[in-house]
């Protein structure tokens, strides 16, 4: 959309109802690239919860203990 365009729809309809326009277009902009980011995001911790449970497993292996999760809860006390 250029400069013309935007000074006509002005003109027409108003500066209130364009900037309205504007602005939701703006936001579902901004909500679709949010959306791709908390994939992003929701798969780094997807992915770190995976690893800290091997992680986990190793350890009580190494240690001869079974952990559970009520074991780890007790800790933070």
């Amino acid at each position: 959309m250029d400069a013309n365009q935007i000074i006509q729809a002005v003109g027409s309809l108003g500066f209130p109802i364009v900037a309205c326009f504007a602005m939701f277009y703006f936001l579902q902009k901004e909500q679709e690239s949010h959306k791709a980011e908390m994939q992003k995001v929701t798969e780094a911790l997807n992915g770190n919860t995976e690893v800290l449970t091997e992680l986990k497993t190793i350890i009580s292996m190494l240690t001869g203990r079974k952990t559970t999760n009520a074991d780890s809860s007790n800790k933070n006390l």
